[in-house]
């Protein structure tokens, strides 16, 4: 928050309060008994979840609950200015991320699958026809593309690490099942790959199908565990890389999506690469 503050666009930003989300919110995607049970057992102190590979305390259903709240109050500012409103780009710098988790499971870090929630609110109570999610964390996000493997009105792209946790997940062949199928795409990088590597693979996979897709709303699964600095990633996109990225992908938001796009924090385990990559990627966002 800190860099962002000190950006030289920092009189640009609107903050906002995330507010909580309702159960009700979180069931759009969620198996509402795990909704209850996840609530019970945080109340209760918490626990370790083996599957989700981290522990939860008191604190992390009211905050889980606040992450897909950021995402959605995104929307409603977003939506609600109606057009010629400035207010098009959003960006929630939130924990926990969301991507890894699935139906009635915690996984990854992630409790609730803030960017799959979003999606569907944008549906449910605007009428977006037409949402695709490009997510660019270093780990393929198996809770997002369990979430739509069968639908052909959310498009879900996934640059990721080849072979990477959630393993025998997101391999480049996964494309959805039934009216589905072509709706996924996963692009798969080996450990070591450097910015120019990535937006090769972005400009020959993934624009063609977002161009394809012709989305009318984009969302971002933003993880910056690529950055070479991540002690997790083994990637070595940089700054400028993430800026690339983001004027890629604005350049979708512009065509097809009269410039709406909101991205939600996913992975990142570097204070220092979290400030500078976050800071680049939205400030390449915001150019004119």
């Amino acid at each position: 928050m800190g860099a962002l503050e000190a950006a030289p666009w920092a009189d640009r930003i609107i903050r906002l309060e995330a507010r909580a989300a309702t159960q009700a919110e979180v069931a759009l995607i969620h198996n509402p008994l795990y909704v209850e049970a996840m609530r019970r057992i945080c109340e209760k102190g918490g626990e370790f979840i083996p599957r989700m590979e981290a522990a939860v305390g008191e604190a992390s259903y009211p905050a889980a609950l606040r992450a897909v709240g950021a995402g959605l109050d995104l929307a409603d500012k977003i939506m609600q200015n109606a057009e010629g409103a400035p207010c098009k780009i959003g960006f929630a710098p939130t924990r926990p991320p969301g991507h890894h988790a699935t139906y009635e499971r915690p996984m990854g870090f992630c409790i609730f699958n803030n960017i799959s929630i979003l999606a569907r609110y944008l549906q449910t109570k605007y009428g977006i026809g037409k949402v695709a999610i490009v997510d660019f964390d270093v780990h393929h996000g198996n809770g997002t593309e369990e979430a739509f493997w069968k639908d052909p009105t959310v498009l879900y792209v996934s640059i990721h690490t080849a072979d990477s946790y959630p393993y025998n997940s997101g391999r480049s062949d996964d494309s959805g099942i039934g009216t589905g199928r072509g709706y996924s795409l996963n692009v798969t990088l080996l450990p070591g790959s450097s910015s120019a590597e990535y937006l090769a693979a972005f400009d020959r996979y993934v624009m063609p199908k977002l161009e394809e897709f012709a989305p009318e709303f984009l969302l971002v699964s933003a993880g910056f565990d690529a950055h070479y600095r991540d002690p997790l990633g083994a990637q070595k996109v940089t700054d400028e890389g993430y800026a690339e990225l983001g004027r890629r992908l604005k350049r979708i938001a512009d065509t097809y999506s009269q410039g709406r796009i909101i991205s939600l924090l996913e992975g990142g385990y570097n204070l220092q690469s979290l400030a500078s990559g976050v800071t680049a990627y939205l400030g390449a966002l915001l150019e004119d």
